[in-house]
Formats: structure tokens, C-alpha cells, sequence
């Protein structure tokens, strides 16, 4: 089922077991054969998950973060906007970057397992290792991760081989200057009636959600 474009959607961050571990909210610029793109706009709405004492998560070792009793505390995202390109099934996602005057600054390949598409967004777990491509094409990688590789949630040997494969064809994709590594969305601009993204009620609903199944996700707007 494609979403309609303007329509609210969450992009949730799972931890490895199930918790919410990070959200941003957008707006849907186009659902295709792409995949689902949605522009999260500076100053929309984010969630991050604390500790009690109000920690970022994030700045833990995994093994820790995965121990604590933590918190999901809403935010507001950065002064940047992003364009998220999250293609079905596909191991990663694409942002484009632009700085508050919008304009483009770079493609952030986040690779990611995905967990599943629902009627208010979609879902992935974060498999640490990035990959940061410049206006012109050149890309380093960001974040490596072999303190996760072989621990409890985590991925085996095999698995972080997989991992960095997939960053090897987005890599190969951006050298040669292919989508979405070329000209695609680079000179966007939002549509000047879009607000700032407010958290909806339903961000931390379970999904993906069986058809009929009675809840009332679908009524986002």
C-alpha cells in the first residue's frame, strides 16, 4: 500500500530487542518503485532513548546500552534538513543532506537490517557501519563496528561480512556516479505549507500491522 505524499510517517530505529531506540518524523515526498522517501525537516520531531540519569544511549558501549533501564524522551532534529530514501527490503537507507539555507551538502549511507514497512512508516535496526559520500564523490566509512561483531544481539562474523558487502555496493554505486548518487533530488526544496513535523500519538504503535487487525494507526495525517 503506497502513502500518500504530506502525510506524517515515523522512521523508528529497533534496538536488537525491540525497543524503540530512535525515531525521526517526516513527511512523504514520494512512495514508488524507489521506495518510500520522506523529508525530515529541521526542527521536526525526533526521539532518542536515555538513561535514567538522561545519558544519551548512543555514547554507551552496546553491550551496556543493552542492559540499562532507558528511556524514550522526545527531541527536536537538528538544523539541518534530510531527504530519508528507504528502498524496500534493501539493507540501507540514503539521506541527502542540506544545510539550513538548503542547500545540498552530501549523501549519509545508513546500513540497516529492515524489520518492516507499516502505515506509519517503517521500521530497521542500525548495523552501525556508515558510509559518508561528499557532493563529489568521494566517501569514507564512518562508525566501524567490530566491538558489536559476535555479541548477544548482535551479528556473527558472517553477518558483519554481509554488512560491509552492502556498503561495498553502495560505494561502487557513488564512484560511478549512479542513483542515487547523481543529479536525483540533490536541488529539492519543501513545500513552503509543510510545518514543522509534530511527534504523532500513534509513533510507538506496534507495526508492521496485519490488515484488518483493528487498530487505528492508518488515520495519520
Amino acid at each position: 500500500m503506497r502513502i500518500g505524499i504530506g502525510r506524517t510517517v515515523v522512521r523508528r530505529g529497533l534496538c536488537p530487542d525491540g525497543r524503540i531506540g530512535s525515531l525521526q518524523c517526516g513527511r512523504v515526498v514520494a512512495d514508488d518503485d524507489r521506495g518510500l522517501l520522506v523529508r525530515a525537516g529541521a526542527g521536526s520531531a525526533t526521539v532518542q532513548r536515555v538513561t535514567l540519569d538522561k545519558a544519551p544511549t548512543r555514547s554507551l558501549p552496546p553491550a551496556d546500552e543493552m542492559r540499562l533501564p532507558t528511556l524514550a524522551v522526545p527531541s527536536t532534529g537538528q538544523p539541518y534538513g534530510a531527504l530519508i530514501l528507504a528502498p524496500s527490503e534493501a539493507a540501507h537507507s540514503v539521506w541527502w543532506s542540506f544545510d539550513p539555507g538548503g542547500s545540498f551538502v552530501g549523501w549519509y549511507v545508513n546500513l540497516e537490517s529492515p524489520v518492516g514497512r507499516w502505515s506509519g512508516g517503517t521500521d530497521h535496526i542500525d548495523q552501525a557501519l556508515d558510509v559518508l559520500v561528499t557532493p563529489d564523490r568521494n566517501w569514507r566509512w564512518k562508525d566501524e563496528f567490530a566491538e558489536q561483531t559476535g555479541q548477544p544481539f548482535f551479528w556473527t562474523e558472517e553477518g558483519a561480512a554481509a554488512v560491509r558487502a552492502e556498503g561495498e555496493r553502495m560505494i561502487a554505486l557513488a564512484e560511478t556516479g549512479a542513483f542515487p548518487f547523481d543529479a536525483t533530488w540533490c536541488g529539492f526544496r519543501p513545500d513552503p505549507n509543510w510545518p514543522h513535523t509534530a511527534l504523532p500519538w500513534w509513533w510507538d504503535q506496534p507495526g508492521p500491522l496485519p490488515p484488518g487487525d483493528g487498530r487505528t494507526v492508518q488515520r495519520a495525517t
